[in-house]
């Protein structure tokens, strides 16, 4: 049951790190957007009305095509650092999940400084290394359980053994 603390908590929806520094970049190109409109706008403005206004346009529409083409450089560099921290982590706890799936507890997810997912994979290793040490308390249980000679001690200790894995593993 959680404790009053972990009830009333707060959300995050903001996490330090990754999300800041992916914020600030969008928002960066956004900003240099806005401020090539805003630019070429007052350009236009001064010039209207002047004869000045079809060899103004020619640069405009150069410095415009110039700003979306480094537009979408960043976007595409900004979606490459994305899909890197993010779809490392991915790919490494999923083949962790197919390895549990068989069967295979003796692994652990390690992610390199900075990638995101980092308090996730640690929960991930936790619970994994409960569950093992939790198999690992029945095998030896089963081990005594298998030197006993006397049947009716035998199906109490079986019978202590089920309880046991009930308390231990919820179906």
């Amino acid at each position: 049951m959680p404790t009053e603390n972990e009830t009333r908590r707060r959300r995050m929806y903001f996490y330090p790190g990754f999300q800041p520094s992916f914020v600030w970049g969008l928002g960066g190109a956004v900003l240099a957007a806005g401020l090539a409109t805003v630019f070429s706008m007052v350009i236009l403005l001064l010039v209207h009305g002047r004869s000045i206004v079809p060899d103004v346009l020619p640069i405009l529409i150069g410095f415009h095509i110039v700003v979306v083409l480094s537009l979408l450089l960043i976007v595409y560099w900004v979606a490459l650092f994305v899909s890197h921290r993010m779809g490392g982590p991915l790919y490494r706890m999923e083949m962790a999940f197919k390895g549990m799936a068989q069967g295979r507890l003796d692994q652990r997810v390690n992610l390199r400084r900075g990638d995101q997912l980092q308090r996730e994979a640690e929960a991930l290793n936790q619970g994994v290394g409960s569950l093992r040490e939790r198999l690992e308390d029945l095998r030896d249980q089963v081990k005594q359980l298998e030197m006993v000679r006397d049947p009716q001690e035998a199906r109490d200790r079986a019978s202590l053994l089920g309880r046991r894995m009930d308390d231990l593993f919820v179906f």
